[in-house]
């Protein structure tokens, strides 16, 4: 049972990963100039986090519950703790992303990219427990 429950987990994990690839693979393909491609992962980036905060909603409120329901006060502070660990992680390796590029004209579009790819492996995270519960 935990082996299937670990895989669908894995699966579950992947599947926004490859999305949020596709998703910026579409704003290099069709973007005819940096600026261009800037803006289509700045928009990317913006639908993305919304979906975040949608996921980290149910989160909330299924933590909120499991409080209340328990007694115990475990649950949301948990939850606060790794989304702030979380935010740190990705500000920090979204800016070794872009200092990999030294300051070149791709540094701006990487730290993008890493943004969405994160957001969306996160969500994915989010929305596997969630569906389990």
């Amino acid at each position: 049972m935990k082996k299937a429950l670990l895989l669908s987990s894995l699966l579950i994990l992947a599947i926004p990963a490859a999305y949020a690839q596709d998703s910026i693979e579409q704003c290099y393909k069709a973007a005819t100039n940096e600026v261009a491609m800037r803006e289509c992962l700045k928009k990317e980036l913006q639908q993305t986090r919304d979906e975040y905060r949608e996921a980290l909603d149910k989160l909330t409120q299924q933590a909120g519950e499991l409080d209340r329901v328990t007694g115990r006060n475990e649950a949301m502070p948990a939850l606060e703790k790794a989304n702030m660990s979380f935010d740190r992680y990705v500000s920090e390796q979204c800016r070794f992303e872009e200092t990999m590029f030294s300051g070149g004209s791709g540094a701006g579009a990487a730290n993008l990219a890493c943004q969405i790819n994160l957001l969306h492996i996160r969500i994915g995270a989010m929305e596997a427990f969630t569906a389990e519960q």
